[in-house]
C-alpha cells in the first residue's frame, strides 16, 4: 500500500512539473511527449494490469477553466485501456503484472514571454498549460518501470477536439512502451 501511495504522490508531482505545454484544437502539432523506461524491466513478461488510480490537478484562481462536456478521467482511462489491449495486455482481477495510473494537470495561471513585433522587448501574456502523465508500476516490486508525459497549451474548444487531442496524446505516449 505504501508503494502505491508513493507512486501516486510521484505521479502528482510529475504532473505538476510537466504542466509546461495541451492546445484543445484539432491540430496536434503542439503536443510534445517525453517517456522514460526502466532498462531492467522485462516487458515481455507483463501481460495483465490493474488500475492504481488517477488524479486531476487544476490551478485556476481566476475561474477561467471551462470543463469539457464529458468525464475527462473516464475518457482517458478508456483510451489507455483500449491502447493497452492493442499491446496484448488485459485487465486483471487479481495479481496483476503491472499497475497503471495517470494524472492530468491544468495550470490556467501560467504566463509566458511573448516577443513584441518590433523585437525591442518581450511582454508577458497568459498561456494556460496542461500535461497528462501515465505511469506503469511493476506490481511485484513496486518500482516504476515506465513513465510518459504529454504537454501542450490549453485553449477552449469543442468536445470532439478535446477527445481527438486526448486520443492522440494517449496513443503517442503508449507508443513508447517497449515491444513485447
Amino acid at each position: 500500500m505504501k508503494t502505491i501511495l508513493t507512486a501516486i504522490t510521484l505521479l502528482v508531482l510529475f504532473t505538476l512539473n510537466a504542466c509546461a505545454t495541451m492546445d484543445y484544437s484539432s491540430s496536434t502539432d503542439d503536443i510534445k511527449f517525453e517517456s522514460e523506461v526502466d532498462p531492467k524491466a522485462n516487458f515481455k513478461g507483463y501481460k495483465t494490469y490493474m488500475w492504481m488510480g488517477s488524479a486531476a490537478i487544476l490551478n485556476d484562481p481566476e475561474k477561467l477553466w471551462n470543463e469539457p462536456g464529458f468525464d475527462t478521467n473516464a475518457e482517458i482511462k478508456y483510451l489507455i485501456d483500449t491502447e493497452l489491449r492493442t499491446k496484448d495486455m488485459s485487465k486483471a482481477v487479481d495479481n496483476p503484472d503491472v499497475l497503471i495510473g495517470f494524472a492530468l494537470g491544468i495550470n490556467m495561471s501560467n504566463i509566458k514571454y511573448k516577443e513584441n513585433p518590433d523585437k525591442t522587448f518581450k511582454t508577458l501574456e497568459e498561456a494556460p498549460k496542461g500535461a497528462l502523465v501515465i505511469l506503469m508500476v511493476d506490481a511485484q516490486t513496486g518500482v516504476i518501470i515506465w513513465a510518459s508525459k504529454a504537454k501542450a497549451d490549453v485553449k477552449g474548444s469543442r468536445d470532439e477536439d478535446v477527445k481527438a487531442r486526448l486520443k492522440f496524446a494517449v496513443n503517442g505516449m503508449l507508443s513508447s512502451l517497449p515491444e513485447k
